[in-house]
C-alpha cells in the first residue's frame, strides 16, 4: 500500500508571498497528498499572513529561532517527521509552484517504491563541501552527487535513522553536527539521500533528475531575485488571478 504523503515546507517571513503562491498552486493543481505542513521560526510568525496559510489542509507550526537560519532551516527539515505522522514526506520550498495538474502518488511511487533522484548533470566538483557532506557524515565513500534541491520524497523512517546514526557515530545531535560542520559543508538533502543510498538502496527507484524530473509539473523559481509579480506572466491563469503581490526578498 502506498504510504500517506504530507507536503513539508520550511519557510520564513521574507518568503511569505511566495509561500502564499505555492500553497495556492498546491490547492489548485496537486492531488494524492493528505495535507501541507508549514514550519516557520517563532520570530517570523507575527509577520506571516496566517489567513493566506492556514486552512483545513494546511497546518502551520513554529520552530525555534536559529542564529544562522540557513543551517536552521536544514535542521528543521531533518526533523520533519516530528511535525507529521505521514508515512512519506515531500519536501518543497516556498518558491516551488505547481503549474499543471499533478497526482503526487502517481509521480513519486513506482510499484510501492519511492522515486529518489540522482543528478547526472551536476557540475559540482568532488571536492565541494556539500558534495563531500554524506561521505564525511557516514564515514564511507559516497560517489554520486546527492546535493540536488527538492522536490524530494523521504520515507519517515529515514529521519529517525539518520538522527540515531548521528548520535551513535558522532556523539552529538544532528543540530550540533550541522553547526560544527558549517554551512559550506552541510547539505540536508545530500544526507537524506546518502542515508537511503547506503542503508536501503533497494527500497527506492533511483532516477536521473537531469533527464527525468521528479515533478515536471512543479516549477522552482528563485525567491532571492524574483517575486510572484515578476513571474506572473509565466504562470497559468488559475494562479495569477489570486497571486500575492510580493516585493523583493533578501536571502537568508
Amino acid at each position: 500500500m502506498t504510504p500517506t504523503i504530507d507536503i513539508f515546507i520550511r519557510s520564513y517571513h521574507r518568503d511569505r508571498y511566495w509561500l502564499a503562491l505555492a500553497l495556492r498552486s498546491i490547492a489548485v493543481f496537486a492531488s494524492g497528498h493528505r495535507r501541507v505542513v508549514v514550519v516557520v521560526p517563532r520570530s517570523s510568525l507575527a509577520r506571516m499572513e496566517r489567513s493566506a496559510i492556514e486552512s483545513e489542509r494546511v497546518h502551520l507550526y513554529t520552530c525555534r529561532d536559529y542564529a544562522d537560519d540557513y543551517l536552521g532551516q536544514q535542521i528543521t527539515k531533518l526533523n520533519a517527521d516530528l511535525y507529521t505522522n505521514a508515512g512519506s514526506i515531500l519536501h518543497l520550498d516556498s518558491d516551488h509552484v505547481f503549474v499543471a495538474p499533478c497526482n503526487l502518488k502517481a509521480r513519486l511511487f513506482d510499484q510501492g517504491r519511492a522515486r529518489m533522484a540522482l543528478d547526472s548533470g551536476s557540475d559540482r566538483p568532488e571536492t565541494d563541501g556539500w558534495r563531500q557532506c554524506p561521505t564525511a557524515f557516514l564515514g564511507e565513500p559516497v560517489r554520486p552527487d546527492l546535493t540536488a534541491p527538492p522536490p524530494m520524497l523521504v520515507p519517515r523512517r529515514v529521519y529517525s535513522g539518520l538522527r540515531a546514526f548521528c548520535r551513535d557515530a558522532h556523539r552529538m545531535s544532528i543540530s550540533s553536527y550541522a553547526f560544527a560542520a558549517g554551512a559550506g559543508r552541510f547539505c540536508e538533502f545530500a544526507l537524506l539521500r546518502g542515508f537511503a543510498l547506503t542503508r536501503e538502496p533497494e527500497r527506492y527507484l533511483w532516477v536521473d533528475a537531469a533527464r527525468h524530473p521528479l515533478l515536471p509539473e512543479c516549477r522552482n523559481f528563485w525567491s532571492r531575485a524574483q517575486t510572484p509579480t515578476s513571474v506572473a506572466g509565466s504562470l497559468p491563469p488559475e494562479l495569477t488571478a489570486r497571486a500575492s503581490p510580493g516585493t523583493s526578498t533578501q536571502g537568508r
